[in-house]
C-alpha cells in the first residue's frame, strides 16, 4: 500500500512539473513574440530585412541632418521646424517647408503623420529646391477640406484620390510609390489613388508647414527603384 501511494505520488509530482515547465515555455515564448513585435514596430528603424531589400530611413529621430529648411509664401520663414519625441515638428508659428538634401527618382516612400482632424499640411514629392514646391513637383495632400476635391491622398491640381479621412490626433500612415509617370497612394492601409501623371519626374522630398497648422511627422523611410 506504501509503495502504491509513493507511486502516485511520483507521478503526481511529475505530472505537476511538466504543467508548469509548459506555462513557462507559453510565458517566455509570449515575452519574446511581444518584444519581436514591439521592435518591429519602432518608428525611425529598420529591420535587417528591410535593410536588406534596399531600404533608407531619411530621419533617424533625433535631428534635422539630411533636411533643410526653406520659405513659402512668407519670405525669410521656414515654418520653425524642430525634432522632439522622435518626430520632425512643424508648430504651426509660421509657414514654410522642409525638403531633402537629396534628391531622388523613382521610389518607395513611407512615413507617419499626426495632426488635427482638420490640419492642412502636404508631402512634396519630386519638387526643386527654389520656387513653390507645389509647382517645381508634386502636393501630396494632407487636408480633408480642399476646396477643388484635391483631398487628403490627392497630388494637388493634377490627380484626386479616393474619400478618405484623417485619424485626427493619431498616428497616420503614408505608402507613395513614385515610378515613372505611375502613382499609387496608400493611407493606413487603404489604396486611395492608382494614376499616371508626367509632369514632373526627379527632385526633393517635402513637409509643408502651415500658420496654425502643427503636425509631425516620423518614420520616413525610401527605397530607390531602379528606373
Amino acid at each position: 500500500m506504501a509503495d502504491e501511494w509513493k507511486g502516485s505520488h511520483l507521478f503526481a509530482r511529475r505530472r505537476m512539473r511538466s504543467i508548469v515547465n509548459r506555462c513557462w515555455i507559453a510565458v517566455l515564448g509570449g515575452s519574446m513574440a511581444f518584444s519581436v513585435a514591439g521592435a518591429a514596430a519602432r518608428p525611425n528603424t529598420l529591420t535587417q530585412k528591410e535593410e536588406a531589400e534596399g531600404w533608407k530611413l531619411l530621419f533617424h529621430g533625433n535631428s534635422l541632418d539630411g533636411w533643410e529648411p526653406r520659405s513659402t509664401s512668407s519670405p525669410g520663414a521656414t515654418g520653425d521646424w524642430t525634432v522632439a519625441d522622435g518626430a520632425i515638428t512643424c508648430p504651426g508659428t509660421s509657414a514654410g517647408w522642409l525638403s531633402s538634401r537629396d534628391t531622388f527618382s523613382n521610389f518607395e516612400l513611407k512615413l507617419e503623420f499626426r495632426g488635427s482632424e482638420k490640419v492642412n499640411s502636404g508631402v512634396f514629392l519630386r519638387s526643386s529646391k527654389e520656387g513653390a514646391p507645389h509647382k517645381t513637383g508634386y502636393e501630396l495632400q494632407i487636408w480633408d477640406y480642399q476646396p477643388a476635391g484635391y483631398n487628403t491622398g490627392s497630388l494637388v491640381g493634377s490627380l484626386r484620390a479616393a474619400p478618405v479621412k484623417i485619424l485626427g490626433d493619431q498616428w497616420n500612415r503614408y505608402d507613395i510609390t513614385a515610378d515613372g509617370d505611375h502613382y499609387v497612394i496608400v493611407l493606413n492601409g487603404k489604396k486611395i489613388l492608382d494614376d499616371h501623371d508626367s509632369k514632373h519626374s526627379e527632385g526633393v522630398i517635402g513637409f509643408q508647414c502651415q500658420k496654425d497648422n502643427r503636425i509631425e511627422f516620423r518614420d520616413i523611410r525610401i527605397r530607390p527603384l531602379g528606373k
